[in-house]
């Protein structure tokens, strides 16, 4: 008798979006999110933000840098109860 043994495998399926590191700052140190930065390790002109421009509580500008710098008029709420990262942002909404 032959003994036959097989593996399982399990296939993750993710979408380029959920590989995204997501960062958040806090430019103007208020305790409020104003720059959301969405990268992807490896990635080479891929990344993008939402950011707060007013400091007002919502994110008014989304900006992605890819082949051309591409800038969007948004109205979306920051979030609240994220870890917000010290520092500067690596690239800001002028670059």
């Amino acid at each position: 008798m032959i003994g036959l043994l097989a593996a399982g495998c399990t296939s993750t399926k993710r979408t380029l979006e959920d590989r995204f590191v997501t960062t958040y700052y806090d430019r103007n140190h208020d305790g409020v999110v104003d720059f959301e930065l969405h990268s992807l390790p490896g990635g080479a002109d891929t990344d993008w933000a939402l950011v707060d421009t007013h400091f007002s509580g919502r994110y008014d500008l989304k900006i992605i840098w890819g082949y051309a710098l591409e800038k969007k008029q948004v109205d979306i709420p920051v979030p609240k109860g994220v870890p917000i990262s010290s520092g500067s942002p690596p690239i800001s909404e002028t670059q």
